[in-house]
């Protein structure tokens, strides 16, 4: 768990993502909210706890995040040229609507992350115009602090 805990400290944790402090808990090794807790209780002067009240201990909690990386996707510049200019004006329209004009932007560019939920949606999207076979410029694997 060393390992795991000195990479958490290279993440851009969230400075609201709730901790947890339940040490006995039969999850606690496998979860992101107890990891982080003994990775930032020995840095951070301020943490944000679950209530020990609410968080149940075991595979029923509520609360529990998986403490394993998942893959991101960073822009998606490379498909348009792919695209014939009505399947880029269809892909592209759709994407505007669901994130919105700046967020699509950003996404393609590689500014902001796609996560796993995004990645689905723009590949359901490819999929619909026919080019499920498309790929991101780049991918990355973070510790999933928001999804």
């Amino acid at each position: 768990m060393e390992k795991l805990t000195t990479s958490l400290m290279d993440e851009r944790m969230p400075k609201t993502f709730s901790l947890c402090i339940h040490a006995q808990c039969p999850m606690a090794d496998c979860c992101l909210r107890r990891v982080a807790w003994n990775a930032m209780v020995e840095s951070e002067e301020c943490v944000t706890i679950i209530s020990p009240l609410r968080a149940l201990q075991g595979e029923d909690c509520r609360y529990f995040r998986p403490a394993q990386r998942v893959t991101y996707a960073r822009g998606f510049r490379g498909m348009q040229s792919q695209m014939l200019p009505a399947q880029y004006m269809a892909f592209s329209q759709r994407l505007i609507s669901h994130f919105s004009r700046n967020c699509y932007y950003e996404r393609r560019r590689g500014d902001r992350l796609c996560s796993p939920a995004d990645m689905a949606f723009i590949r359901e999207v490819l999929a619909s115009i026919g080019l499920s076979h498309l790929e991101f410029d780049a991918y990355e694997e973070h510790y999933n602090f928001v999804d």
